[in-house]
C-alpha cells in the first residue's frame, strides 16, 4: 500500500540529496556503537537499504554486550531499523525473522510497551505480506499495549495498520477511524510525515470507494503537509497517488502529468523503487491508451531497474504490467509466462499475499480467454481460497467472477448466475461500485458470447441487463471512456437481440461522450457499428425477433389490471419497434364528426391535433376508414405535398397511416412518421406489415379504456343518485369511496381479513357493516367491540371468554364474543389499543383458528372473519415497540383507508341534506332546505370529527329550526363560526405550519426521553447541537411545556 507508513525520521541527521554520506570509522565500545547507528541512519535516509542493514547489524553486535536497561532500549531501537530496512527491501520474510531474533535477545526484561511496540511491528510486515487477519491480531494486541503509553509514535503506526487492514478487507467505517484517529496521534507527537501518510491513506480509501474528488482533497493536504516538512520522499509518492486517482477517474492527460512529476521527484531523491512505481504506471497508463510501443518500453524499463536493485515487490509488479500488456494484445503465452515468473517471484517473498491471489487470478483469466477452461477454473478456485484465508473480500469477488465467467463458457448458466450473484453481493455490501460495473461489463460480454452460440432471447436480454448496468456504472464515476465502451457493446447486444432503434440511441449516447474525448479505438468501433445498422446487415435477423418481442409486450401491457395509460404504453411500443420517430392515435370524437387524439409521442397532442384535422381535411374520413395510407416521402406525394409549416410535417418524411376498426362503426386512427434521410429510410414493406398486425392491439386498448371509463361513469352516476343512503347505510358520491364499495363487491365474499384505516369518526364502522353484509356470512351475527372501552384484562375475558374460577369475580363461564360470532364476523376498533398480550393472543387465534379461554386448558376451534379498524398508522406503532409486525401483516389482507371528510367534499351537501331530511322525519318537523351559505362554510371546515361531527351539527340545527325554516348561519354552532372566522382572517403560511408541527414534534421526543437531549436528538435524526438551537428557537421549557400541554 503506496504510503502506508512512513519513514521515522525525528532522530535522522538532515542531509542534502546526492550528497555522499560521509566514512567513519566504526571503534569498539559504546563510542564505536553510536558511530555504527548515525551511519546507519545517514544512509536509510539516503534510501540505501543495504549499506544501512550492514551499519545497524554492526551496532547491534556491539550493544547486545550490554545488559542494563539503557542497552534493552538501544538494543530495541536499533533492531526495529534492521527490520525496516527489510521491510523497505522487500525482504519480509527475512524481517519477520529479524523480529522475532530481537524479541528472543530482550527476553526476560522485555517490557510491555516494547512487546507492544514489537507487535506493531509485526502487525505491519504481516499486512505487507497479505496476511490480513494474523496482522490484524498482531495490530491489536500493540493497541491495547500502547493505547494507555506516551509512545505516540508507534501507537500511530499500529492505528495505520489496522486502518490499512480495515481499508483492504472492505470495512470502510472502521478504515476511517483508525486513519483519522492516527491523525490525531501524530499531532500529539507533532510527527508531520505521519500526519501527512494518514491523510495519504484516507485518500485512498475514498479512491477505492470512488468518491474521488474527496480522495484528491486528502491527497493533495497530504502533499502539503510534506512539501512543508522537507519530506520530499514522501511528497512523491503522494504525487504518485494523485496520479492513480485520476488515472480511476479517466482522466488521463492528469494523471500522465501527476506520474511523470512523481518520477522526476522519486529521481531527484534518489528514490530507485519510487522510480519502479512510476514507470509501470506509466506504462499500464499507455497501454490503456492502446500506444502499445511506449506502454511496453516503460513497463520493460520499470522491470530493468527493480531487477538490478533488488526491490522484489516493484519486479513483480512490473511483471504483471507485462503480462496485462500481452493479455490485452492477445498474446496469450507471453502473458502466461510472465505471470507464472512473477508468482514464482511471489511464492519466495510473500507466499499466499495479496499478490499471489491476484497473480493467480491473471492466470485463470489467461487459461480463460485461451479456451482451457479446466486450468482457468482450478486457478479461480485457488484464488478463491487465498482470498478467504487473507480476509480480501475485493479478490474474493474478483475471483468468483472469473468462476461464474469459467461457467458461462461451459454452459451451465445455472452456477454461473450463482457465482456472479455472490461476486456482485459482495462488491455491493463493501460499496466497490466500480468494481462492480467492470464485473457487469465482462458478464455482458461473456453472456453474449454464450447467446451467438445459442441463439437465445433469454441469454440475451441478461446480456443486455448486466452491459446497461455496467453502462451507468460508470456513467456515475464520470467515466466517459469506459462508459462509451460499455455503451458501445450494450448497442451490440440490443442488435443481436433485435432492439435496432435502442441500439442507435446507445451508439448516440457513446458518440456525444466520446465528442470531448480522444479515444479512436472506440470512436472506429462506434461507427462501424452505426455503418452496420445503416447498411440493414442484420436486418432479416432483427425481423423475426423485433415482432415476437413485440407481441410479448403488449400482451404483458394489456394484462395490466388497472390499465391506465394503456393506450400510450402501446403506442410507444408500437413507436419502438417500427423505428418511427414520431405518432399519435385518434378516436372519432362523439357527435360533431371530428377526431379527438388520445396518446401522442414524439410530439405534444396540441400538434398531433392540428396534424390529424390536416390530414382529414386533405384524404378525407371516408378514405382513411378504407384501409392503410403509406407514403414513402411527403413531399413527393401529391396528398401531403405543401404541408403547412405549422403542422410540423417535414417534407422528409415517410408516414404510415392505419385504420382501427371499433364496434361504435366509427372508424379511429394510427398515425406514424419519421425522416427519410434518418438511418432507417422511410418504412419498409416488413415494418408496415408490423405496423399494420399491431395495430389491432391498439383498437384492443382503445375499446378497454372506453370500458373502464364507463364503468366508472356508471359508478360516479350511482352515486350521484344516491341522494338517500344506499343499501349499506353509506351516503356518498366520493369518487375514492365508490371505488371502495365497488371492490367490496369483490372481496366481500371472500374471508380475507381486513384492516380498515381512518380518521374517527369517517366511517369505519359503517364500511365493517357493508363488508359483512356484502359477504357469505351476512346472515351470521356481527359482533363489534370498541378496544380502547375496555380494561386489559376485562378485554381479554370479553374476546377470548373465561372459565369458572378463572380471576376474582369469575363466578360462572363465559364464552367470549370469538365464540359468539361464530360463522360470523368479528369487528374490532381501534385495535392499536389493545397490549402487547392481547395482541399475542389474536396472532394465535387467527394462525390457528382456536380460542382458549383465560384460565382454560382447552381450546374451541372457531370460524370468524375478523375485520380490524384503526386510526392510527400502525408501522409508527410496530417501530416504537407498541403493536406486533406479525400481527400486523397477519390482519393485512387487504387494506382500505378511509378518506375524511375534509379530502372528499363533495358528499358534504349530500350529507346535510340525508341527516336534515333524516333528523326532520324522526323529530316530525317541516323542512325548508338548506341555504348556500351554510354549505359554503362547511366545504371550507377542517371537520376533525369527520362525518360524526357533520351529523351532530345537522342534528343541532334542526333541533333549533322553527318549522319550515331553512338550515342557516344562524343555526350553525358558534365554535364552527369562529374557526372559520380565524381561517379566513389569518391564514397560516407553510413556514408557520411547519413549524408548529417541528415545535410539537420536539416537544413529545423530548417528553418521550425524559427530557434527555441527547437521546432525543438521535431519536429524531438530529445532531446535538441543531436540537439545542430549535430548542432555543421554540423557547421550549421542560415546566412551561408541561403546564401547556396538561
Amino acid at each position: 500500500m503506496e504510503g502506508f507508513v512512513s519513514k521515522d525520521r525525528p532522530s535522522i541527521p538532515k542531509r542534502a540529496p546526492g550528497d555522499p554520506p560521509p566514512k567513519l570509522v566504526v571503534e569498539a565500545g559504546e563510542k564505536g556503537d553510536r558511530k555504527a547507528q548515525e551511519l546507519g541512519d545517514l544512509y536509510f535516509a539516503a534510501d540505501n537499504f543495504a549499506v544501512a542493514l550492514e551499519y545497524y547489524r554492526r551496532a547491534l553486535e556491539l550493544e547486545g554486550r550490554r545488559g542494563d536497561r539503557r542497552g534493552q532500549e538501544s538494543l530495541l531501537r536499533i533492531g526495529t531499523q534492521i527490520v525496516e530496512c527489510l521491510r523497505h527491501r522487500g525482504d519480509l520474510n527475512e524481517a519477520v525473522e529479524a523480529l522475532h531474533d530481537l524479541h528472543r535477545k530482550l527476553r526476560p526484561h522485555v517490557t510491555r510497551e516494547q512487546i507492544g511496540r514489537l507487535s506493531s511491528r509485526l502487525g505491519i510486515l504481516l499486512f505487507e505480506r497479505g496476511r490480513y487477519r494474523a496482522a490484524h491480531r498482531a495490530a491489536s494486541l500493540a493497541y491495547r499495549l500502547l493505547r494507555d503509553t506516551s509512545l505516540n509514535l508507534d501507537l500511530g503506526h499500529t492505528e495505520m495498520c489496522l486502518g490499512a487492514i480495515a481499508l483492504r478487507t472492505g470495512e470502510w467505517g472502521s478504515a476511517r477511524e483508525h486513519f483519522e484517529s492516527a491523525i490525531a496521534t501524530y499531532r500529539r507527537a507533532d510527527y508531520q510525515s505521519g500526519m501527512a501518510a494518514a491523510y495519504n491513506n484516507l485518500g485512498l480509501l475514498h479512491k477505492n470507494q470512488c468518491r474521488f474528488k474527496e480522495s484528491v482533497r486528502f491527497l493533495e493536504q497530504a502533499l502539503r503537509i510534506s512539501e512543508r516538512s522537507g519530506h520530499f520522499h514522501d511528497a512523491a509518492t503522494y504525487v504518485h497517488n494523485l496520479g492513480i486517482v485520476h488515472d480511476k477517474m479517466g482522466d488521463w492527460d492528469l494523471a500522465e502529468e501527476h506520474y511523470r512529476r512523481g518520477l522526476q521527484m522519486y529521481t531527484e531523491v534518489g528514490y530507485a523503487a519510487g522510480r519502479a512505481r512510476a514507470l509501470s504506471c506509466l506504462g499500464n497508463l499507455k497501454r490503456k491508451r492502446r500506444d502499445w510501443v511506449a506502454a511496453e518500453e516503460l513497463i520493460r524499463e520499470s522491470l530493468a531497474l527493480a531487477t538490478e536493485r533488488g526491490y522484489p515487490r516493484e519486479t513483480i509488479l512490473a511483471r504483471e504490467a507485462l503480462g496485462d500488456f500481452h493479455l490485452d494484445r492477445g498474446a496469450f503465452a507471453e502473458a502466461r509466462r510472465e505471470f507464472e515468473t512473477a508468482l514464482a517471484m511471489t511464492d519466495q517473498v510473500a507466499p499466499d499475499s495479496d499478490l499471489a491471489v491476484e497473480l493467480i487470478r491473471r492466470l485463470g483469466e489467461v487459461h480463460l480467454a485461451e479456451g482451457d477452461l479446466a486450468l482457468a477454473a482450478r486457478h479461480a478456485e485457488r484464488a478463491l481460497a487465498i482470498a478467504r484465508r487473507l480476509g480480501d473480500r475485493i479478490e474474493e469477488a474478483c475471483s468468483l467472477r472469473l468462476i461464474g465467467l469459467t461457467r458461462t463458457e461451459e454452459g451451465d448458466l445455472d452456477a454461473a448466475r450463482t457465482y456472479l450473484d455472490q461476486a456482485s453481493g459482495i462488491l455491493e455490501q463493501i460499496a466497490k461500485r466500480y468494481e462492480l460495473a467492470r464485473l457487469c461489463l465482462a458478464a455482458g460480454l461473456a453472456w453474449r458470447k454464450r447467446a451467438r452460440r445459442g441463439k437465445s432471447r433469454a441469454i440475451l436480454d441478461e446480456s443486455v441487463s448486466y452491459l446497461r448496468r455496467a453502462a451507468a456504472g460508470f456513467e456515475s464515476f464520470g467515466l466517459w471512456g469506459l462508459t462509451a465502451g460499455a455503451l458501445l457493446e450494450l448497442a451490440r447486444s440490443k442488435m443481436l437481440r433485435g432492439l435496432v432503434d435502442e441500439a442507435v440511441i446507445d451508439l448516440d449516447h457513446a458518440s456525444s461522450l466520446l465528442a470531448d474525448h480522444d479515444d479512436p479505438v472506440l470512436e472506429r468501433g462506434v461507427e462501424e457499428l452505426r455503418r452496420e445498422v445503416e447498411q440493414g446487415l442484420i436486418e432479416g435477423t432483427a425481423e423475426q425477433s423485433n415482432e415476437f418481442a413485440a407481441f410479448d409486450e403488449i400482451r404483458r401491457i394489456l394484462r395490466v389490471e388497472d390499465g391506465e395509460g394503456t393506450v400510450q404504453e402501446i403506442l410507444s411500443l408500437l413507436v419502438r419497434r417500427s423505428g418511427a420517430a414520431r405518432g399519435c392515435v385518434v378516436s372519432p370524437a362523439s357527435g360533431d364528426g371530428g377526431a379527438s387524439v388520445l396518446a401522442a409521442t414524439g410530439m405534444s397532442l396540441r400538434v398531433a391535433q392540428d396534424l390529424v384535422r390536416e390530414i382529414l381535411a386533405r384524404i378525407g374520413q371516408d378514405r382513411l376508414g378504407s384501409g392503410p395510407v403509406v407514403s414513402s416521402r411527403a413531399g413527393a406525394d401529391p396528398r401531403f405535398r405543401d404541408f403547412p409549416a405549422t403542422h410540423a410535417l417535414s417534407p422528409r418524411t415517410s408516414l404510415a397511416i392505419m385504420p382501427l376498426s371499433l364496434p361504435s362503426g366509427l372508424g379511429g386512427l394510427l398515425y406514424l412518421d419519421r425522416p427519410t434521410d434518418g438511418p432507417l429510410g422511410p418504412f419498409k414493406q416488413r415494418e408496415v406489415n408490423l405496423i399494420a398486425v399491431l395495430s389491432n392491439y391498439v383498437a384492443v386498448a382503445i375499446l378497454e379504456q372506453q370500458r373502464r371509463e364507463l364503468a366508472r361513469e356508471n359508478v360516479s352516476l350511482r352515486g350521484r343518485l344516491l341522494g338517500t343512503a344506499n343499501h349499506h347505510g353509506i351516503v356518498t358520491r366520493s369518487r375514492e369511496l365508490l371505488e371502495i364499495l365497488s371492490l367490496l363487491e369483490r372481496v366481500g365474499p371472500s374471508d380475507a381479513t381486513i384492516l380498515i384505516e381512518g380518521e374517527t369518526g369517517s366511517g369505519k364502522g359503517l364500511l365493517a357493516r357493508a363488508i359483512h353484509a356484502s359477504s357469505n356470512r351476512a346472515e351470521k351475527p356481527l359482533i363489534q367491540v370498541n378496544c380502547a372501552a375496555l380494561p386489559e384484562q376485562l378485554l381479554e375475558s370479553e374476546l377470548f371468554g373465561h372459565v369458572q374460577g378463572a380471576f376474582t369475580g369469575a363466578v360462572r363461564e363465559k364464552p367470549g364474543l370469538f365464540v359468539e360470532a361464530n360463522g360470523g364476523t368479528l369487528f374490532l376498533d381501534e385495535v392499536d389499543k389493545t397490549t402487547i398480550t392481547i395482541q399475542g393472543k389474536l396472532l394465535q387465534v387467527l394462525d390457528n383458528r382456536e380460542v382458549r379461554p383465560v384460565g382454560g386448558n382447552k381450546s374451541t376451534k372457531v370460524d370468524v372473519r375478523v375485520l380490524c379498524a384503526t386510526n392510527v398508522n400502525l408501522k409508527t406503532r410496530i417501530a416504537r415497540g407498541e403493536f406486533l409486525e406479525d400481527l400486523y401483516y397477519r390482519l393485512n389482507d387487504i387494506c382500505f383507508r378511509v378518506p375524511p371528510l375534509r379530502e372528499r367534499p363533495e358528499d358534504i351537501p349530500l350529507l346535510v341534506d340525508y341527516y336534515s331530511r333524516r333528523f326532520a322525519s324522526e323529530m316530525g318537523k317541516e323542512m325548508g332546505g338548506v341555504e348556500p351559505d351554510v354549505l359554503r362554510l362547511f366545504a371550507e371546515l377542517p371537520w376533525r370529527g369527520n362525518v360524526r361531527e357533520l351529523e351532530k351539527v345537522v342534528k343541532r340545527m334542526v333541533v333549533l329550526a322553527n318549522r319550515a325554516e331553512p338550515l342557516s348561519l344562524r343555526l350553525v354552532p358558534r365554535e364552527l363560526l369562529r374557526v372559520e372566522e380565524e381561517t379566513s382572517e389569518s391564514p397560516a403560511t407553510l413556514k408557520a405550519e411547519v413549524a408548529k408541527v417541528e415545535r410539537r414534534l420536539i416537544g413529545q421526543a423530548l417528553e418521550r426521553n425524559n427530557w434527555n437531549k441527547l437521546r432525543a436528538a438521535r431519536e429524531l435524526s438530529l445532531s446535538y447541537p441543531t436540537l439545542l438551537q430549535k430548542i432555543k428557537l421554540y423557547q421550549l421549557d421542560r415546566r412551561v411545556f408541561v403546564r401547556q400541554r396538561s
